[in-house]
């Protein structure tokens, strides 16, 4: 069985996968274009993407055998627009984050599995003139509660 942190991370893929014109949202992203994040490197070959990268958890152990963790996870996201493209980057991105953000807190308890899910910020990525793409870096900070012994079970 796979750890709560592990089925937290798998649940963020699905839910990003979710985020279609169709469901009612500005950008298309797949099963291909949402990926976790790889030591190999991640191929980003058709845009809209996101790359889902664990950062840093904190541990706190609580009564009757548990620890409490509350992990970062970062979402890089990137799009790409025609050079001619009316609208503004800039709008772009706000869409881009409100997607992001409306598909995230939709389930802040990840599937049952977390506690709590918070979008801790956005950061636009940096750009120089001419660059084929824009995007932004999103962090979620999430909480949830595992058995001392067994992080698989969760409480």
């Amino acid at each position: 069985m796979e750890t709560v942190r592990e089925r937290i991370l798998a649940n963020i893929k699905t839910t990003l996968e979710g985020i279609t014109i169709v469901n009612g949202y500005s950008f298309d992203f797949t099963a291909e274009t949402v990926q976790r994040w790889s030591m190999h490197g991640n191929k980003l070959v058709d845009l809209p993407a996101v790359i889902i990268s664990p950062g840093n958890e904190e541990e706190k152990s609580l009564p009757n055998n548990f620890e409490e963790c509350v992990l970062s996870v970062y979402l890089d996201v990137f799009f790409v627009t025609e050079e001619n493209d009316a609208v503004s980057t800039d709008t772009y991105l706000n869409r881009l984050q409100g997607d992001m953000k409306k598909a995230i807190l939709q389930d802040h308890t990840r599937g049952g599995e977390a506690i709590d899910t918070d979008v801790l910020g956005t950061t636009p990525f940096e750009t120089t003139e001419g660059q084929p793409y824009a995007g932004i870096i999103m962090e979620l900070g999430i909480r949830y509660r595992h058995l001392r012994s067994d992080p698989t079970a969760k409480n």
